[in-house]
Formats: structure tokens, sequence, C-alpha cells
């Protein structure tokens, strides 16, 4: 989707066949995938999906934590932190976490002040036609996202600890922001722990 996708890498289907069949390292590749080198779209999906499959997160300090009674697999900053994340911070109430799943994400569009004034990209407004959905986007998951930098949908943030301050200060005033995006007030130290938290969902490598 994202290759062919307009808004995205807007490739057509025969320049993404061209551009990965001109690719010598991926001949053998696709040879002992599929029985040939021959590149087509389909085995490109199926390659791709092979992959993907492969990403799994899980095991963090956080999974050894929450789901396998490991008290001390946490830090205590990011103890503190966790307590901090379903508590004053109210991350959890986007970033789920049951009490036998966490995809740390509800899958829904939400306006958290990210968009700046002037900005292109204004969310999924820009599938719906509907006013009331710019500068809504996807709650993302937040598993090995310290290792996912930068962050929001445009970049703006290179660390977890400007996306904290971010909501911390009550996200960009703009319109459309979600109601429940206010200050929490947090201190430093409180800052500094949820960071830490949020470092505790990296799974191993």
């Amino acid at each position: 989707g994202p290759l062919l996708a307009p808004t995205e890498l807007d490739m057509t289907e025969d320049l993404l066949v061209e551009r990965i069949a001109a690719v010598p390292a991926y001949a053998p590749l696709f040879e002992a995938a599929f029985g040939s080198a021959t590149v087509t779209l389909r085995r490109v999906g199926q390659a791709l999906a092979s992959f993907q499959r492969t990403l799994l997160a899980a095991d963090s300090p956080f999974d050894r934590f929450w789901f396998g009674g490991e008290a001390d697999a946490l830090s205590p900053a990011a103890r503190r932190g966790h307590a901090i994340f379903v508590g004053k911070g109210a991350c959890a109430s986007c970033h789920t976490v049951g009490p036998s799943d966490a995809a740390l994400t509800d899958f829904g569009f939400h306006a958290t002040g990210t968009v700046k004034e002037g900005a292109t990209d204004v969310g999924r407004s820009m599938i719906t036609g509907d006013e009331a959905d710019r500068g809504r986007f996807r709650t993302p998951t937040l598993r090995n996202v310290a290792l996912t930098a930068p962050y929001f949908h445009d970049g703006s943030a290179r660390t977890l600890a400007e996306v904290v301050e971010h909501y911390d200060r009550g996200g960009t005033k703009v319109a459309g922001r979600a109601p429940e995006i206010s200050p929490l007030h947090l201190t430093a130290p409180e800052q500094a722990d949820l960071v830490a938290f949020l470092e505790a969902l990296t799974s191993p490598a």
C-alpha cells in the first residue's frame, strides 16, 4: 500500500517491479524464495508480508513486569513512570493496556495538538473530507517506541523527552484539538520517569 499510495511513495506497479528487479542482490533471494529470480508485484507483496510477520514485539521489561509478575523487571524510575502513564499522565486512555494484552494503542484517531497552523498534512480529514477530522491521526503503538524516532506524523519531535514535553504542555493549541489534551503539570523528575517507562517497552533484539 505505502509503495503505491499517491500520498506516500507514489510508485506505479511497473516502476516498483522494475526498480526491485534492477538490484542484483535481490536475484538470488527471489530465486531461493520463489524458485526463480523473476520479480512480480505479487512476489514483492509476499516477501514484505513474510518479513513483517517476523516483527514481533514481546518480552520487554514491561511485559515481564506486567504479564510475568517480575516486579524487578522495571527500574524504580520506570515503575514510577508506569504509574504516571496509567494515572496522572492519562497516556493509557489511548495507549491501552489490558489485563491480558497490551497493544498500547486503541487503534482510534485523535487530535492531540500535533498539527501546526499552515500544515498541509492535516490528518484523517484528507481521507474523509470531514473538517471535524482535521488533525486526527491514528494512535500508534508504543512498543519499541524508543527505537522509532523521530516522533509524531511529521517527525517534529526528535526525542521521547520532546514528546513528553509536548503532552505536558497540553499539545499545540489548534482548532479541533481533543478536549482531553490539556496540561499535565508533570515535574521534571516525573517527565524523566515517564521516558524511562517508555524505554522499558523495548523488546530484546
